[in-house]
């Protein structure tokens, strides 16, 4: 870690500990390093590390926070003087303070020594969480509860939801009619997620289950109650649609004649629409009004088409006012029922989501569990009780000086009301004018609030910077604002490009004021490039070549089998065009450099709106091409193909009939099958493919029947963890298979799979069958944590790359239409603020329910311009921007990317330049300079060669052996005469063990006592062995206990099985010894062995176990200093006592053995 740069005044001014700070960090003006600078200031002023709080928006920030400052502190430990001098300096520190030195390098020790050990930078969901463990019963929470995680939230919230609609009553009927609905309109995992919404609306398991009644919701809309369909035969009944119009219409039509005499086949439909209207009963007005409608409107019924039917005006003659006033009537009725039958939809899908909302709130609080947004309301409501609250923002208070946040436009407006009610006393009552300096800081950029899918939005960081500035001035001691104005991450060409894209009116597209001051590049005469691409157009279909390659490269891709996109390539051939497209260029960057600049893997960031296809693709064909490449940031568990395949072994377990798993396994990784040989087997059969397998056993290869025979063995007697870890790990060797067909990206998704198994294995019966239902249910997505300093091309979205940087950027979908996507949006009626409003299309959007739609999607459309500058910003030389179109004619959509870059880089005069076969044209703006600061093939100074010393060229010697633990029972190889093998040994195994229990459990027994309890434990312990064996057992057991010679060994005052550990000349002995007897003077250690061969004197003894027992001896000599220690092994066949003296063991000792390499223990 090198040293500290000098903080620019704006820095120095927001790192000063004792001013309230809101600080304004444009992308790339260090504010990490101010967070940083800030808190290592606040200690050495003496703040304790536990007084301190910082909060950030993701647990990957608060880790770098937090590593950032601890190395720091560490490295300050071992600094010389003078550079940690420059060091303080930096920070702006009074570093010629006395004592400042000495205080820097105690503060890493003040940390490890703190409670937790570490500064406490957290999430804001983790500080509620250790707010709420520490007040359980105020805040009315299961003690020991822990956070829900999103696995374990998919599979309860299907859980919840499929006992709710398996009730068998009125009420089940009418929720599974609701689902219904909410299913045809949006999907399953998107009806789940609204109802999920509605929990977080409708509150939980204390409140009262309540949801909006359809008349209330009729009325704040301003509709009709009623039946709609009543409604509309009322209204039709009236006379609300003239029927002179309708005759006029139907006159119009039957005019309208041919050159041959005959009537127009444009007019048959009109003339019979009419004519079925006017001889109507309206016994079905609904059908009738629709047919109507069809017969004069255009096809999106946006207007009417009657003009159409005839050559000019004096034609349609008086039909023109008739069919204006009755498509403008129609339209009117047909938008009122249809607004009708949305609301009714809406108020049924509130009621449905309330009930949810009580009955996952009761599931999760019966398991003892939590997700984020109950951490956060349940704080919320325990610091805003007004008994309880007071306490515990009192306790809180005693402990918390500075509170510092970072990412502050990524917090909610409920987040800040934790963090204000955190701070209050701060600005308020003792806590503001006692003697102790207390802070508040923020941080954060309106500009790169992209988070709106969680509640944020650049409003709720305006409003708490009001808030907060307001209570300061109260207390006398106002915020100090501050902007930082310099960039130190891009150069000049990146943001001369987006000055001018926020000049030319950015600010207001973001939905921001204008006036957002711009940062001045850092790095003026650093080198630098803007490269705008021209878009791929949609073009021909891909020929066979290029589908082939599609297929072939997304089925070797970690992250999930050919999907029905890359199997029907010729649908989108642009797409798959452009992910080529980018692959080969990043292979000839990496191959030959970019405009004389050398390029790593690690310094490509390729960036997309939105995770789809896209993203898998570039992943693929980069691998396809060998290029390091991490796996997309985020994926679904069982989209990858090594979790896929792995789950198929476990599918074989539970059901080997299943003839597409099996094929699906045959020709994965794991058993490498070609599709030629399961053909072979597959086709033709009359059974199960297992069956076929089995029956043609001689023509499988024996490896296959193996694993299939391993797999079924372990079905009913494993867990899925162990399951999991036997196939990658043993026999079968499937890590190492999966890693050599599908890349090292495979690891992060087994991985992830193992941590899942152990954590279903924690909460339910680890059943396979079990593990398999909670995975398929799983809709959560797994976050792929890839180093920012690993050397592999990084694809993600936008999104995921906020906070990270790369020397090239490439924007690859930037001609997205961002009016693609079915809004969802929030709903307020009277006396319901934000009720979860599902997507709905254009025509059932009527009044309030409209106007909430179109502000949700002007906030859409600021977010997305803000994503675009998030987006910009992470690149520190090269920007590119590139993408596809739709059109032939290369036609973009409205408020795409690459439109609004390709405005400002025509404004900066920049024309379209000659960009080769790949991408046609280009427009290019460049910052030059005489040389890149890595360049391609560098030349370095002639160095004299260097003269290896002859020691660095001999192996070094071996190193002294630590005090590692000795086991006596281990010490050498076993040179006992060959022992038995297989069955024979298992026994003999199983033999001793039971033989060793015994002798450890009988002694304190009653004589009179000791064979029927030896009897009886036999036969719960070993019930596999048959009464005659019970009796051996026992006599021999017996026979040495009972043998008077013994008495003392196994009497009273004697110890069975006792541990003993001691360092004898240098090595740490340890082990377990069978018996021990310690007298006056005298400590005698006795070992059994209960093999059938007995030595004849202590002379025939094998030497490993004089080598054990030698071990025991010397140890107990260090544990009892003083006394003479006996050794004696007695062997249970005989029985025989064996006493083994001074001359037998002195040549065992275990500093003799310490020239052994290795020994087991």
């Amino acid at each position: 870690m090198t040293r500290l740069f000098n903080l620019d005044p704006g820095q120095s001014a927001a790192a000063n500990p004792d001013d309230h700070v809101w600080l304004g960090a444009s992308a790339g003006t260090g504010k990490t390093q101010v967070l940083s600078a800030r808190v290592l200031r606040l200690m050495l002023g003496g703040v304790s590390p536990e007084a301190i709080l910082c909060i950030t928006f993701t647990k990957a920030g608060a880790a770098e926070m937090a590593h950032r400052i601890h190395e720091r502190l560490a490295l300050w430990v071992r600094m010389d003087d003078g550079d940690l001098r420059l060091d303080l300096r930096a920070l702006g520190a009074d570093w010629d303070t006395p004592g400042i030195i000495d205080r820097a390098r105690s503060l890493f020790a003040t940390v490890i020594d703190s409670p937790g050990g570490a500064i406490r930078v957290q999430t804001i969901h983790s500080f509620c969480q250790t707010l709420l463990a520490s007040f359980p019963l105020e805040a009315k929470i299961l003690p020991g509860f822990r956070p829900l995680e999103d696995s374990e939230a998919s599979a309860l919230q299907r859980e919840v939801l499929g006992k709710l609609l398996g009730q068998k009553d009125a009420d089940g009927d009418a929720m599974r009619r609701v689902a219904a609905m909410l299913s045809r309109r949006m999907g399953q995992d998107a009806a789940i997620a609204f109802l999920v919404r509605c929990a977080g609306r409708f509150g939980g398991a204390d409140q009262p289950r309540i949801s909006p009644k359809p008349g209330d919701v009729r009325d704040a809309l301003g509709l009709p109650q009623g039946d709609p369909d009543a409604w509309l035969a009322s209204a039709l009944s009236d006379g609300i649609i003239d029927h002179r119009d309708v005759v006029a219409i139907r006159d119009s039509a039957a005019g309208w004649i041919t050159k041959k005499g005959t009537l127009h086949s444009r007019a048959e439909p009109i003339l019979a629409a009419m004519n079925a209207w006017l001889g109507s009963d309206l016994a079905n007005p609904s059908q009738m009004l629709s047919e109507l409608w069809a017969s004069i409107a255009t096809k999106n019924k946006s207007a009417w088409l009657l003009r159409a039917c005839f050559s000019n005006e004096k034609e349609i003659g008086g039909a023109q006012a008739s069919a204006e006033r009755l498509f403008d009537t129609i339209s009117r009725l047909s938008a009122t029922k249809l607004a009708m039958e949305v609301a009714d939809d809406l108020t049924a899908a509130w009621d449905l989501g309330s009930r949810f909302a009580e009955a996952y709130a009761l599931a999760k609080r019966a398991a003892g569990l939590a997700d984020f947004d109950d951490l956060i309301g349940i704080a919320l409501h325990l610091l805003g009780r007004g008994d309880f609250g007071d306490w515990v923002r009192f306790k809180l208070d005693q402990r918390t000086d500075h509170i510092l946040v970072d990412e502050a436009q990524d917090t909610n407006a409920r987040q800040w009301a934790i963090i204000l009610s955190l701070a209050e006393e701060f600005f308020a009552g003792q806590g503001a004018k006692d003697e102790r300096v207390r802070t508040m800081f923020t941080v954060g950029d309106r500009k790169q609030a992209i988070f709106g899918f969680q509640g944020t939005e650049p409003a709720a960081f305006e409003a708490a910077r009001l808030r907060f500035s307001q209570r300061a001035a109260e207390g006398e001691r106002p915020f100090k604002g501050v902007d930082l104005v310099t960039n130190y991450r891009s150069s000049p060409a990146v943001l001369d490009v987006v000055d001018q894209w926020i000049a030319a009116g950015a600010t207001e597209l973001m939905g921001l004021d204008s006036g957002e001051k711009q940062p001045l590049p850092f790095k003026s005469a650093h080198p630098g490039r803007v490269e705008l691409w021209q878009p791929l157009p949609v073009g021909k279909a891909l020929d066979i070549a290029d589908e082939e390659e599609a297929v072939e490269a997304e089925s070797e891709d970690g992250e999930g089998a050919p999907s029905a996109d890359s199997l029907a390539a010729a649908s989108d051939p642009a797409s798959l065009r452009l992910s080529r497209a980018i692959a080969d260029e990043v292979q000839d960057w990496i191959a030959n450099g970019k405009d004389g600049r050398s390029v790593a893997p690690g310094d490509v960031l390729i960036l997309v709106r939105r995770r789809r296809d896209l993203a898998a693709r570039i992943v693929a064909r980069l691998q396809s091409r060998h290029v390091p490449v991490a796996g997309v940031d985020r994926f679904a568990l069982t989209q990858p193909l090594a979790v896929q395949d792995l789950l198929a072994a476990m599918r074989f377990a539970v059901q080997p009939l299943d003839d597409l798993n099996l094929s699906a396994l045959l020709v994965s990784p794991l058993f490498g099958w070609s599709q030629e040989a399961l053909f072979g087997f597959a086709h033709g059969r009359t059974s199960s493919l297992w069956a076929a397998l089995r029956d043609r056993r001689d023509e499988v290869p024996a490896e296959t029947m193996t694993a299939l025979g391993e797999l079924l063995g372990m079905a009913d007697f494993t867990t899925p963890f162990r399951f999991l870890d036997r196939v990658l790990s043993g026999p079968i060797d499937g890590r190492r298979k999966l890693y050599a067909r599908l890349g090292r990206e495979a690891r992060d998704p087994i991985d992830e799979l193992l941590a899942q198994a152990l954590a279903f294995e924690r909460l339910e019966v680890p059943s396979l069958l079990g593990f398999l239902t909670r995975i398929d249910a799983s809709t959560a997505d797994i976050k792929r944590q890839t180093e920012a300093r690993s050397d592999v091309v990084r694809v993600m979205t936008v999104h995921g790359s906020k906070g990270l940087q790369a020397p090239i950027v490439i924007l690859a979908d930037a001609t997205d239409d961002p009016a693609s996507k079915r809004l969802s949006f929030d709903l307020s009626l009277n006396g319901w603020d934000k009720l979860p409003a599902f997507a709905l299309g254009k025509e059932e959007r009527y009044g309030k329910v409209a106007e909430a739609h179109d502000a949700k999607a002007r906030a859409e459309l600021q977010e997305h311009w803000r994503l675009l500058y998030v987006a910009m910003t992470r690149a520190e030389e090269l920007l590119v921007v590139t993408g596809i179109t739709k059109t032939a004619d290369r036609t973009l959509p409205d408020n795409n990317w690459h439109g609004a870059v390709d405005a400002v880089m025509e404004g900066m005069g920049l024309g379209w330049e000659d960009a080769g076969p790949r991408w046609g044209q280009k427009r290019v703006h460049a910052v030059q300079a005489k040389k890149w600061a890595r360049p391609a093939k560098a030349k370095g100074p002639v160095v004299a060669p260097v003269v290896v010393p002859d020691w660095a060229q001999r192996p070094a010697p071996d190193e002294a052996r630590p005090p590692r633990p000795l086991a006596p029972s281990a010490l050498g190889d076993d040179d006992v005469a060959v022992p038995p093998q297989g069955t024979l040994r298992a026994d003999a195994v199983s033999r001793g063990l039971l033989l060793h229990s015994l002798f450890e459990r009988l002694p304190p027994v009653a004589p009179a006592r000791r064979r029927a309890a030896a009897l009886h434990w036999l036969g719960v312990q070993a019930p596999d062995l048959d009464a005659a064996a019970h009796g051996a057992l026992v006599d021999e057991v017996l026979a040495v206990i009972e043998d008077p010679e013994h008495a003392a060994i196994f009497g009273t005052g004697s110890l069975a099985e006792v541990p003993l550990s001691a360092v004898v000349e240098g090595a740490v002995v340890a082990g377990i010894v069978d018996r021990l007897l310690v007298t006056g003077d005298l400590v005698t250690v006795v070992d059994y062995k209960t093999g059938r061969h007995v030595p004849a004197s202590a002379g025939e003894v094998a030497p490993a176990y004089l080598r054990q027992m030698a071990a025991y001896r010397d140890a107990l000599a260090v544990i009892f200093p003083g006394r003479r220690v006996a050794a004696a092994l007695l062997y249970t066949a005989g029985p025989t006592l064996i006493s083994l003296d001074e001359a037998v063991l002195a040549p065992h000792k275990p500093c003799l053995l310490a020239t052994k390499a290795n020994l087991p223990g």
